[in-house]
């Protein structure tokens, strides 16, 4: 693509030559096609003596951007210099007086050049230097290194993309650190929480083996106790290997079109049991007839499950806990607002994230079976299909969690 390039350069140097000569000169046509001939060797020959430099001073010196533009405006000038003095020698130039002034003119125009190709090239050579140590810091890790491009030209645009990558690299750095800072949390708390359903197996399983407890009625406690622990451990890794699915991206979900309002009415019977030992009032409240929408409804009944269960272990006896769901702005929300004590401000953001602690009101109490993964959960599937939650406290007038699916 070069030699055709310097080819087609050649020949349009050569074309706009002999044009200028004929409009200013009026030479025969004998003299324009010795002209053409002499332009066209000299041209190959100017080419070919200039890159065998440029190559020659590479391997030598191995000049940077600066010098190769400096040692290129002075071959240019040399070809042109050599070219004024031929052609004034053999055809054009009369009296050595003109030559003179001639070459004198070609020489300052030569050193005019070589100063201006050099301060260009040490412009942009000093631009590039500075890409290159912002690529190196970036390298170190120094991921907030910017270089703030100001123009519109080449290398500009190239520091606008070191910039970009610059971004990107400190946005997987920044979520990298949360990674291992979540992974850290996530041993410690579910180390945690597993070992107390462990310690109160291997105590009772300690007692039994012992024979400290032989009472008939004793030992059928102790088992049923045992398998609550149990399932409470089974509940624990469920949400774990859930939790790990989401985390991979590799939930599956069989959707099928589905009224969410029927899976709420599922969830909301199962726990009015549970409702009515803890002395909560549970209720549902469906606005119209929302639309089928195409989800997983065991995903979704258990999203739903782990905030209706959320709102009966953190309402006090005496309280309520609503379950509403309608279809506004496209989406099919679903709400479960509580009366309890809600939930400050400042943890709100924080809710939806495994193991937060918010205030001790409405914090883990020891009761619950789960390793307080549920609301973490809920969002991961809800995201699944695309849709979004959101959690509503004034601080001290019960907590509303909402879920919003799209209806497409």
């Amino acid at each position: 693509m070069s030699a055709v390039a310097a080819v087609l350069a050649l020949a349009l140097a050569i074309g706009a030559a002999v044009l200028l000569t004929e409009l200013t000169m009026s030479p025969s046509w004998a003299e324009l096609r010795k002209l053409a001939i002499y332009l066209a060797l000299a041209g190959v020959a100017s080419a070919g003596l200039g890159w065998v430099a440029l190559r020659g001073a590479d391997r030598m010196l191995g000049p940077g951007l600066r010098g190769r533009a400096f040692l290129s405006s002075v071959i240019a000038g040399a070809v042109a210099l050599l070219n004024v003095i031929i052609v004034g020698r053999l055809m054009f130039v009369s009296t050595e007086h003109d030559l003179n002034l001639l070459l004198t003119l070609v020489i300052f125009s030569a050193v005019i050049t070589a100063f201006f190709s050099f301060s260009v090239a040490a412009t942009v050579a000093g631009r590039i230097e500075n890409i290159a140590t912002a690529i190196r810091l970036l390298a170190h890790g120094a991921f907030a290194t910017r270089l703030a491009p100001n123009g519109n030209d080449e290398v500009a645009r190239l520091s606008e993309d070191v910039d970009l990558l610059a971004a990107r690299l400190q946005a997987a750095d920044d979520q990298r650190a949360a990674l291992d800072r979540e992974r850290r949390e996530l041993t410690a708390a579910i180390s945690h929480d597993l070992r107390t359903p462990l310690a109160s197996l291997r105590a009772m399983t300690e007692a039994l083996n012992d024979g400290i407890v032989d009472e008939p009625a004793e030992i059928r406690r102790y088992y049923a106790t045992m398998r609550r622990e149990i399932e409470r451990l089974s509940g624990m890794i469920d949400d774990l290997f859930e939790l790990s699915q989401l985390d991979a991206g590799a939930l599956k979900l069989e959707r099928l079109p589905i009224c969410v309002q029927d899976i709420a009415a599922e969830v909301v019977d199962a726990m009015q049991a549970a409702a009515r030992l803890a002395g909560v009032e549970l209720i549902l409240n469906v606005d119209s007839s929302p639309p089928e929408i195409e989800v997983d409804g065991g995903r979704i009944e258990r999203a739903i499950g782990n905030l209706v269960r959320n709102a009966l272990e953190h309402t006090p006896g005496g309280g309520r806990v609503l379950v509403s769901v309608a279809a506004t702005n496209g989406n099919v929300d679903l709400r479960v607002a509580d009366s309890g004590s809600g939930i400050a401000p400042s943890d709100l953001p924080h809710v939806w994230e495994r193991f937060y602690r918010a205030d001790i009101s409405r914090g883990r109490n020891g009761n619950g079976d789960g390793a307080g993964l549920g609301l973490a959960i809920t969002r991961g599937i809800v995201e699944a299909h695309g849709g979004s939650v959101e959690a509503i406290s004034g601080g001290g007038d019960g907590a509303t969690f909402v879920l919003r699916l799209p209806l497409s």
